[in-house]
């Protein structure tokens, strides 16, 4: 009876199904292996009594047919016991070890998933502007999201390297992990890379408005500059006719001669910016700043330039009288 039960057992633990990746079926594969070495534990008792009866009768047994027969039902009894034990504790190890690989690697995709998920979220609200506090404050988030990005890659590598040891110990439902560990992986460099292009942006974007702000005061200063002349020069009436003031005049007019590609860069630049500008941006002001400063530009221009045509006229004319006393 004994024997039948174990040959029995050990056809069931032949037919086990192979050791699943999936941490729920190796919790079940576990509990399974539990109850089977329960099993296991509760004939123990029956097959001690039956050999220790046996090996009595073997020490009383008269040598011959039947002494060998008994002796052969013994080792044949002890033989199968022995490989069932081996086989239900090897079994089990394997089933504690593999599990303990899949937590491993489940905690890595608890810990990693979520997070890769929810940045991928706010690498997509990032934006580029044409509002300079807002583009800095995005600008900010993408360096502490790079930050944040390269933390993770050795978690990632944690979690590459607990997949793999899970699938060379399991025998079954490997690919699935494959497939997952595959998608994570394409997550992470998805993100990392529209972070980067997003990154880019930003600073792209923050360049070329800081290049407009150093550009424009360079334009008004020098404005600036040639209006003040053009004050001193109305303030003075009739004693600003003097070669002293006609040099600084012309002085203003090379400067303004060499700022105008300098004013026609300034707008295509903002012309640039506002074509570049996500839409629904609110361009009227960087517009409205070009506007102005090209018509400060041309009046300033205009005025210095009718200034210079004066003082020389004038200056001629005082010349020539000089040249009539003498």
């Amino acid at each position: 009876e004994l024997r039948t039960w174990l040959e029995g057992k050990l056809s069931q633990q032949a037919q086990s199904l192979p050791i699943s990746a999936k941490l729920d079926q190796l919790q079940s594969q576990i509990h399974q292996q539990e109850e089977f070495q329960k099993s296991l534990n509760q004939h123990s008792g029956a097959y001690e009594m039956i050999v220790g009866e046996g090996e009595s009768l073997l020490l009383s047994a008269q040598p011959g047919e039947e002494k060998t027969t008994l002796q052969n039902q013994l080792v044949s009894l002890k033989t199968h016991w022995g490989e069932l034990s081996k086989q239900t504790s090897e079994r089990h190890a394997v089933l504690k070890d593999c599990l303990q690989k899949a937590q491993k690697y489940q905690q890595h995709v608890q810990e990693l998933l979520p997070w890769v998920e929810d940045c991928s979220t706010q690498v997509a609200e990032l934006g580029v502007s044409l509002d300079p506090v807002q583009l800095e404050a995005s600008l900010l988030r993408a360096k502490v999201m790079q930050s944040d990005v390269e933390k993770r890659q050795s978690l990632l590598e944690m979690l590459n390297s607990a997949a793999d040891l899970l699938i060379e110990s399991s025998q079954a439902d490997e690919d699935g992990i494959r497939e997952e560990k595959a998608g994570i992986n394409h997550k992470m460099d998805a993100v990392t890379e529209e972070l980067q292009a997003k990154t880019a942006s930003i600073e792209e974007m923050s360049q070329r408005l800081k290049e407009f702000k150093d550009s424009f005061k360079n334009i008004e200063k020098k404005l600036e500059g040639a209006q003040h002349q053009l004050e001193i020069y109305e303030a003075l009436g009739p004693q600003a006719c003097s070669n002293k003031n006609l040099e600084k005049m012309r002085s203003q007019q090379e400067t303004l001669h060499a700022l105008e590609p300098q004013v026609g860069y300034l707008k295509n630049l903002i012309q640039g910016l506002v074509e570049d500008a996500p839409v629904g941006s609110d361009s009227s002001q960087l517009l409205h700043q070009a506007e102005n400063t090209q018509q400060d530009f041309v009046q300033v221009k205009q005025k210095v330039n009718e200034c210079c045509s004066v003082l020389e006229s004038k200056l001629q004319g005082i010349s020539q009288f000089h040249s009539h006393v003498r």
